[in-house]
């Protein structure tokens, strides 16, 4: 009995000799990890451009905005005027339709 009592107590023994390690490992980790310096992302430092710079352009983004305002205007006149015609061609068509085409059919 003795035997087996003294095997379960050196197996006990080793499991806390090896409990005991893993957590040293672990606080060295953790220590690890908290005296890490940290770490930035850097950039190079950049001159500020120019006020003119800035204002030419910005003076370059509005004259683009302004010219797809108006490509856009002139496009919906374009398509109403376009749209109007059809619309006229049609109801012409119709009551030539209606009108004049029977006329001539009866005789």
């Amino acid at each position: 009995m003795s035997s087996q009592d003294d095997k379960d107590n050196e197996l006990q023994r080793r499991e806390q000799e090896l409990q005991a390690r893993e957590r040293a490992i672990r606080l060295r980790e953790l220590e690890a990890e908290i005296n890490q310096p940290l770490l930035y992302q850097t950039q190079k430092h950049q001159k500020p451009e120019s006020s003119v710079k800035q204002r030419y352009g910005k003076l370059i983004k509005v004259g683009q905005f302004l010219t797809i305002v108006i490509a856009v205007v002139v496009a919906i006149r374009i398509a109403t005027t376009l749209a109007f015609v059809i619309m006229v061609g049609a109801v012409a068509w119709v009551a030539y339709k209606l009108f004049f085409q029977r006329d001539r059919a009866k005789p």
